[in-house]
Formats: C-alpha cells, structure tokens, sequence
C-alpha cells in the first residue's frame, strides 16, 4: 500500500508541475482539474488503505501481547479464581446459612419471649443480615458464570428497584398467607423481588420495631423463607464454582467448554475488575447524587434503610483491589502482567478512592443532604472515574480487550 501512495503521488505531482510551468496548454486545464480530481481520489483510496493497515496492524500486535503471555494469563486466571472466587462464595454460603440460622431462632422465640429477648434476637437476625450483606457485596462485582443461571444475581439482590417491585410483592406474599407458597420448590418459581437480601432488609429494618412479627405472624415465616433460599442458592453457586467452573479454568481450551481460549478466560474475569466501578458510580452514587446537590434522593442509595449504603462501596472497592492485587501469600494479581508503572499508578488510584469514602461520613442518606458531604461524594465519583479509565487503559495496553460491556443499552 505504501508503494501504491508513492507512485501516485509521483504522477499528482507531475501533472501539478505541468499546470503551474503551462507545460500544457490552456486548452487543457479542464484536463488537469479531472486529473487533479482523480489524483485526490487515488491518494484518499491509499491513504484509507495504509490506515486500515495501521489499525489490522495495531490490533495484530495487541494479540501478540496478549497471546505471548498465555500462560501468565492462565496462571493469574487460575489463581484468582482459587484464591479470590471461591473463598468469597464460601463466606456468602457461611453467612447465609448463619442467617437463615438466626432467622429461625428470632422467629421460634417470638411468642413465649419478653419484649427484652424479641429486640436481643431481633439484633442478632440484623447482625446476621449485616454480615450476609457483607459477603454478598464482596462477590457482588462476579456477574458471570453459575451466577447467571435462574436469574440467581437478581434473586440475592433485586436492585435498583425503580418501581417498588420488592414493596408490592412482599406485601402481596404476606397478604395471601399461603403457607405452600414458602415450600422450597414453589418458592423457587417466586418473584425475584423478594427472594434476596433487599426484601429480608425490608422486614428487618422496618420502622415499627415489632410490627410485621407480633405473635409470630406469617411475616415471620417469609423471613426464614427468604434465609432459606439465600443459603441453598449460595450453597450451590460455591460448589458450582468449586466443581464446574474451576476445571474450566485449568483447560479453557476444552471442546465445548465455557471460553475459547485462557485469554478468552482472564477477560471474564477482566471485566468483573473494570464494569464494577461504573455501577459504584452510576447507580450507587451518581443516580442517587442527582445533576446538583438540590436534587438528592436519598432513597435511591443501595442499602438505606439499613444505613449501609457507604460500608457497600467500601467492600466492593477492597474486593475489587484484593482481585488487582492478589493474596500475597498465594498470587501476584496482576502485578506481573502489567509495567510497573501501570501497577503503581492503579494501586495509587485504588488508595485514592478509599481515602475519599474515609472523608464522608455515614450514613450516606444523611451526609449527602449537607454541601460538604455531597461535595465529598462528587469526588469519590472523580476518583472513580480516574481509576476505571486508568484500569481499562493497562489492561488493553497489554492485549486484552474488554469489548461488549453488559451495561450497555440498560
């Protein structure tokens, strides 16, 4: 393509000379302006042609990054999924399953218990939900995998919930007062809007301290419903994770397997490094934040009524560093794929945007409603901003392109 720019170039320039020295007559300048035309057409053709070389070219040699380093990959893609995926859904399986402990406690004690032992199980049910909600938090950010099965994400937590699903659906299960409704197999088929942490939240934290379980009404039943499926789903997306996905992992190049390749693999587990931080800022703060401080809606936050909606964003930032990062003691994270440079400049932004959640105060609801704590949520939305382009930056620098983004289109 370079030799085909050359020589038409060299026959442009010619015909120029001839226009500017009247080589040719001035009967002929018609004939030059068409040549002109044409010329102009020919080196538009080579210059788009030496372009689309450039760019084949420069995503040829992206592949070359990446695939030169396929077992670094495959050893980081391994690593991670032993060290960071299945630890974090085996304390979810734990937690919830200590839920649904609780729950069932709190509600076998209501009747026979004083007003005194109903609040101290009652802060034993929310101290349970806590440390789920902790757990579900620190795993959020895996949206691939066994997690996409039955809408499981959904079901755990059915948020935003723009049009109060969760309010309309746990009030009509509690009105119907049907008893099979709870049963392990009939629950399954139940709205996802009240399968998850969000609706225990509602019945937990609910304004009137007592009201949805005096005399042990079927409220009380819901809950432990609720706790039940929490701990079989959990339970089953640790194994899954253990038992299917990992051996997918050690072979990528399986036939009929999950991914095509180890690279096809560690973008997977990419993106649920990188399309996280927007959700942090959009829908956890952004959304909420409003275009300017007279605009607050508070109950938009993630976790309101339960006054965890900073502590949520917290987690979700450790658990996204601990992925860069790795175990020191089991993994390097992506310390040995990146430059240094690139390894440094992230870890700066990830301790930038935990200094800045240190700044605000929670509850969120309430600081956000003060001119210093909105301004001090903006700029943990800049700071996020910094790091999620800094991250796609390194990662593509070295091979690997995230692509389609499952938000897109939402």
């Amino acid at each position: 393509m370079h030799l085909f720019s050359l020589f038409f170039s060299s026959i442009c320039l010619q015909i120029r000379r001839a226009e500017f020295t009247n080589y040719i007559g001035n009967k002929n300048k018609s004939n030059i302006s068409l040549g002109l035309i044409i010329c102009g057409l020919l080196y538009s053709t080579g210059a788009y042609s030496n372009q689309h070389t450039q760019t084949v070219e420069s995503q040829l040699t992206e592949m070359k990054i990446a695939d030169h380093n396929e077992a670094a990959w495959r050893a980081f893609n391994i690593s991670t999924v032993e060290n960071y995926i299945i630890p974090a859904y085996a304390t979810l399986a734990e937690s919830n399953s200590q839920l649904h402990a609780t729950t069932q406690a709190f509600c076998q004690s209501l009747k026979p218990s004083s007003e005194a032992q109903v609040e101290l199980n009652l802060k034993s049910a929310k101290d349970a939900f806590h440390q789920s909600m902790d757990a579900w938090q620190y795993i959020q950010n895996v949206n691939f995998g066994p997690i996409e099965i039955a809408m499981r994400s959904h079901s755990i937590q059915f948020w935003p919930d723009k049009k109060n699903h969760i309010g309309k659906q746990l009030l009509k299960l509690i009105s119907d007062k049907d008893p099979s409704a709870l049963m392990a197999n009939a629950f399954e088929n139940a709205s996802v809007s009240v399968k998850g942490l969000p609706a225990i939240e509602r019945l937990l934290f609910n304004d009137e301290l007592f009201g949805a379980f005096e005399n042990k009404t079927f409220s009380c039943d819901v809950l432990v419903g609720i706790s039940r499926y929490l701990m079989n789903t959990s339970t089953s997306l640790h194994d899954e994770w253990k038992f299917t996905m990992l051996p997918q992992f050690k072979d990528a190049k399986q036939l009929d397997g999950y991914f095509e390749d180890d690279i096809d693999a560690a973008t997977s587990l990419l993106k649920t490094l990188v399309e996280p931080i927007e959700v942090i800022r959009d829908l956890k703060l952004q959304r909420p934040l409003g275009s300017q401080f007279e605009k607050v809606k508070f109950k938009r936050f993630e976790s309101w009524r339960s006054e965890r909606s900073l502590k949520n964003i917290k987690l979700n930032i450790q658990s996204l560093e601990t992925l860069f990062i790795g175990t020191p003691a089991k993994n390097k994270g992506l310390q040995l794929l990146l430059s240094d440079n690139e390894y440094q400049a992230i870890k700066e932004n990830f301790n930038k945007v935990l200094n800045n959640i240190e700044q605000i105060e929670s509850p969120l609801k309430i600081s956000v409603l003060t001119p210093s704590g909105y301004q001090s949520a903006e700029a943990l939305v800049a700071s996020l901003t910094v790091l999620h382009v800094n991250l796609e930056t390194a990662i593509t620098h070295n091979g690997i392109r995230l692509g389609f983004n499952s938000r897109d289109g939402d």
